[in-house]
């Protein structure tokens, strides 16, 4: 094959994978997913009750420490079953739960193997946990850019989230604590309560005299996922990111792409968040090997308009296309194949602000 590109490595969390289309129609029921970066596991429960042909929303949910994904398989999908929605169940790679092994990977390995063979609804893929689960959930919907449109906890130790990763959305949190858990007792709900009012997390919250660390109504877990399906990713000008769209600046523009290379194949650009509001990667052969850094900054304080600045390391055709969703405006950006391919620099295509 005859392209070249320049390999970028960094540590990113997680990118979300969500098919088109399916190869086939999914036997409902349990199936077991395998992480090659862990080593570790995740178990799928698809519901009879999903229309296969639609995109489905997916709750993940994490166990406490020495629990695994077999003790909650019986709990969880009777209520996948009533509320319509695909189970997804990751076994920590240590036995004291979520966060020191290869976690990450296996979360966002096993949701992309999910994706490859059921239509995903990728505006609404949440994620739950109890106990260190659920402390885990709340670091990883917060923290990492994972694209996670709400959060539900239960019994939850407090755990610390400096900073929001995604600038363009704030998954709120639903929590749940029995009076009687060593955790509420403790002080955990009061210091998360103060870490999400500091955060400007939208909170709402379940507290239940006289249950402990693992007792809770028989109401609790169908209010809390409930709650969780009635959440959807959106940033305020309604771009939703997938594997194939960036949403920068806030969200306000959509990015995607296309590539053509010399054996005349030809694909669709595969997005990579950095964490950072106004810039992103994409890449055309191997998630591994990136070849578009793409930005849009905000000018408007000085020259009044939103730039487009861009820089990548391959010869082939690509075709980039930037939207302001606020005003539709959308602007392209084109490399003929065999070019090397120049330097974006648009400072004054996109003068809509604010």
């Amino acid at each position: 094959m005859k392209h070249y590109t320049t390999g970028l490595v960094f540590g990113l969390f997680l990118l979300l994978s969500a098919a088109e289309a399916m190869a086939g129609i999914e036997t409902p029921g349990f199936r077991r997913i395998n992480s090659p970066t862990s080593g570790s596991y995740s178990i799928r429960y698809l519901p009879a009750s999903v229309d296969q042909s639609q995109p489905a929303p997916v709750i993940v949910f994490l166990h406490g420490s020495g629990s695994s994904p077999e003790f909650w398989q019986d709990i969880l999908s009777p209520l996948a079953d009533d509320l319509g929605f695909v189970l997804l169940l990751p076994k920590s790679e240590e036995f004291l739960g979520f966060g020191p092994g290869r976690d990450e990977e296996t979360i966002r390995e096993t949701l992309e193997a999910l994706g490859e063979t059921i239509l995903l609804d990728e505006s609404r893929i949440s994620i739950a946990g109890h106990s260190a689960g659920g402390a885990y959930a709340i670091v990883l919907g917060l923290q990492a850019r994972s694209r996670f449109s709400g959060i539900f906890s239960l019994s939850s130790p407090y755990r610390i989230v400096l900073s929001l990763g995604d600038p363009a959305y704030t998954p709120p949190v639903r929590m749940y604590y029995g009076t009687d858990d060593p955790n509420f007792q403790g002080g955990s709900r009061s210091a998360l309560v103060d870490q999400f009012q500091r955060l400007g997390v939208p909170l709402t919250e379940e507290l239940q005299d006289g249950f402990g660390h693992n007792t809770w109504p028989d109401t609790t877990f169908p209010d809390g996922f409930s709650f969780l399906l009635s959440q959807s990713y959106r940033t305020a000008w309604d771009c939703i990111p997938s594997q194939q769209r960036l949403c920068l600046n806030k969200g306000r523009f959509a990015v995607e792409g296309t590539w053509r290379d010399f054996q005349d194949n030809t694909g669709t650009a595969q997005a990579v968040p950095l964490g950072s509001d106004d810039s992103g990667m994409l890449w055309f052969f191997r998630d591994n090997n990136w070849e578009v850094l793409i930005k849009v900054i905000d000018a408007c304080s000085g020259p009044g308009r939103y730039w487009v600045l861009g820089s990548a390391s391959t010869n082939v055709e690509y075709t980039l296309s930037v939207t302001d969703m606020s005003t539709g405006q959308t602007e392209t950006y084109f490399n003929p194949l065999g070019n090397n391919s120049a330097a974006i620099t648009d400072t004054s295509s996109f003068a809509t602000c604010p």
